[in-house]
């Protein structure tokens, strides 16, 4: 029997596995311009392949014309035009078909050679299936050729007939942001990414047992490699030919190309990422209760990215490193990879055994400065908030301060005062009023109006069947966050409990905890770049994968509030808080209408507009959005209460 198993090169046909998802996902899935993000060797040239290759017979052939477009080597757009020709000549006999002439393609430029071999395929009711492989090489075309992103960008998304898939690992985020004034950042339309993960359990055995292997080693090659197609077909390999698993799990784990690859996939993380893992390795079997003791807010999403990328797996409630041989590098390299700070912070976490985080902060009866501290309300964004007397004024406060992790350097504690400076200088009846910013005793406060009230979702259970009172609360709250624009502040952590409803149906508008007060030129920005901010249910698509946000983030979160409050539920669900992120990214929610018949065809619709994964498919501003529900509102909806007090 010859050796069944491939390793280091791309598969297709009999020798692929897997995927279906990812590949339903692009042939008939909606979207006409996707990113599909993974790590090395973990099969994204093998994914292009595959759907080449359906795109290319039965039913898929009557729709597309599919090019796979190798990049790798294509430092510039003389570079990028030589390998599309090449990936064209490859495909030869396919395009010939549509009428495209090679020959005279030579003589355009990389985006003329595009547009005609679109119009070839359109002129015979064909798309264009444009599969870009190693697209990181556009990283450096935008050094070279920077004016060139934007009208590339707009080429490889212009037009009914044409679907680009571009496969990359997470370095190509880097173009999520724009060189050029002006222009979009190239990745806009290409994201949220779609992720490319390690198979499924009964995928991986079954590629394992093509070496005819007993079951018991098929259950721990599985295991070891945590379902990675390249670690799998690499034991398979070996395996094979030596049949001794013992000896085959030393070699891989001193194998230096191997180590190549987890080097240059640890590389591409974000310093909170690999943070994490440090303290997973150290300890690991830990929930994430115990981790956000440590990481705070910005965890969620950081597991999320990991999980989706294999470097972590969850077990029952606990996270460890992805597999066993990534683990065997992790440990052998951690003292050159991670500083001495973060090695002792690691260390003495797992030693103590409970990520505790020490925090100062007054209790009831206690006092801070001139204020008296009552009760605790409760904790959000990135702080903590106490109900206190201002003895000095003689009245009731909420009292704000920073949670440990909020202030752990110098720019932490200027985005949190940056809260006080954007919410200070608005004025409106529907936002609560911030009174002072002070310090007292090392501790930061902010001292804002204490509002007596419910928050939205208490309300909506009290009144689930008032849809006039309903739609009143969203037209005050829409009006502040439009004034909030209106001031270029952006607040970023919009969701029911930020909304408290007065005993006379007033709305107010809280915790501009994450406010960002939009960027000017020449400022600094203090929006850490992959430091996601923002309550987990309520996030929009690009704050939940760590992008450029603007105000239209808060259109989107504000459209979960108002889909929440007409229907009860809120659109995005999971059993965790990874599936909660997956359904963002991914996933349509059920439609407003069919949650709440009785609801106006109008309203549903704008609702469903302003959740739209797309940002340029939602209201462009909350003005707009605002407009739209008063609409609504004068068409004979009844509308309870005043919108103020």
């Amino acid at each position: 029997m010859k050796n069944p198993f491939i390793a280091g090169s791309w598969v297709r046909g009999n020798n692929f596995f897997g995927r279906e998802p990812v590949i339903r996902e692009i042939l008939d899935g909606d979207r006409n311009s996707l990113w599909v993000a993974g790590t090395r060797r973990l099969g994204k040239t093998s994914l292009l392949k595959q759907i080449e290759l359906l795109a290319s017979e039965g039913d898929y052939s009557t729709r597309f014309v599919p090019l796979f477009w190798d990049m790798q080597g294509s430092q510039n757009l003389a570079g990028l035009k030589e390998s599309l020709l090449e990936s064209i000549e490859d495909a030869e006999e396919r395009f010939e078909a549509i009428g495209v002439d090679i020959l005279k393609l030579e003589q355009q430029d990389v985006f003329g050679i595009l547009r005609s071999v679109r119009r070839h395929a359109r002129e015979r009711d064909l798309s264009l299936l444009l599969l870009c492989d190693e697209a990181e090489e556009l990283i450096n075309v935008e050094q070279n050729n920077p004016q060139s992103l934007p009208k590339l960008r707009r080429t490889l998304q212009r037009g009914e007939n044409l679907v680009t898939v571009l496969t990359a690992t997470r370095r190509l985020s880097r173009l999520e942001s724009s060189s050029s004034p002006n222009t979009s950042p190239f990745l806009f339309g290409f994201v949220p990414p779609v992720y490319l993960t390690p198979l499924a359990p009964s995928q991986a055995c079954q590629l394992i047992r093509l070496g005819g292997f007993p079951e018991s080693i098929v259950q721990e090659v599985v295991e070891k490699a945590n379902n990675h197609p390249y670690l799998i077909q690499l034991i398979g390999r070996r395996l094979f030919d030596v049949n001794d698993l013992r000896v085959v799990i030393d070699e891989i784990c001193a194998d230096d190309m191997v180590a190549h690859f987890f080097s240059v996939d640890f590389h591409c993380l974000e310093p909170g990422e690999k943070e994490i893992l440090l303290f997973i390795l150290q300890k690991e079997g830990l929930g994430l209760a115990q981790l956000q003791r440590h990481f705070g807010d910005r965890l969620v999403q950081h597991l999320y990215e990991l999980v989706q990328l294999g470097f972590v797996v969850k077990r029952e409630g606990r996270y460890e490193i992805g597999n066993f041989f990534f683990r065997q590098w992790l440990a052998r390299e951690k003292q050159r990879l991670f500083t001495e700070s973060v090695l002792k912070r690691a260390d003495e976490s797992a030693s103590s055994g409970g990520f505790n985080v020490v925090a100062q902060f007054p209790e009831p009866g206690q006092t801070l400065g001139h204020h008296e501290i009552e009760e605790k309300l409760g904790s959000g964004g990135m702080g903590i908030v106490f109900k206190a007397r201002d003895t000095q004024l003689n009245r009731t406060v909420a009292l704000k301060l920073p949670s440990t992790q909020t202030l752990a350097d110098d720019d932490s504690k200027q985005r949190f005062l940056q809260e006080a400076r954007a919410a200070s200088a608005m004025n409106h009846p529907n936002i609560a009023t911030v009174y002072q910013v002070g310090e007292h005793a090392g501790l930061v406060y902010i001292s804002m109006e204490y509002v007596r009230g419910d928050d939205l979702r208490t309300w909506r259970d009290l009144h689930p069947d008032d849809l006039g009172g309903q739609l009143s609360l969203a037209i005050q709250a829409g009006e502040a966050l439009a004034h909030a624009h209106s001031r270029n502040v952006v607040h970023r952590d919009v969701k029911s409990e930020n909304i408290l409803v007065t005993n006379d149906r007033a709305v107010k508008v809280m915790d501009f905890g994450l406010a960002k007060p939009l960027a000017k030129a020449g400022q600094a920005n203090l929006t850490k770049s992959g430091t996601t901010l923002g309550t987990l249910s309520y996030m929009s698509p690009e704050q939940a994968s760590g992008l450029e946000t603007d105000h239209r983030t808060d259109i989107f979160s504000f459209g979960v509030v108002l889909y929440e409050l007409f229907t009860g539920v809120l659109p995005f669900t999971g059993e965790y808080e990874l599936s909660v992120l997956y359904a963002i990214l991914n996933e349509e929610p059920a439609p407003v209408q069919e949650l709440a018949p009785a609801l106006p065809e109008a309203l549903a619709l704008a609702v469903a507009k302003a959740c739209q994964k797309d940002m340029a498919q939602r209201y462009q501003s909350m003005d707009d959005f605002v407009a739209e529900l008063k609409k609504v509102a004068s068409e004979g909806m009844p509308i309870a209460g005043d919108h103020g007090p």
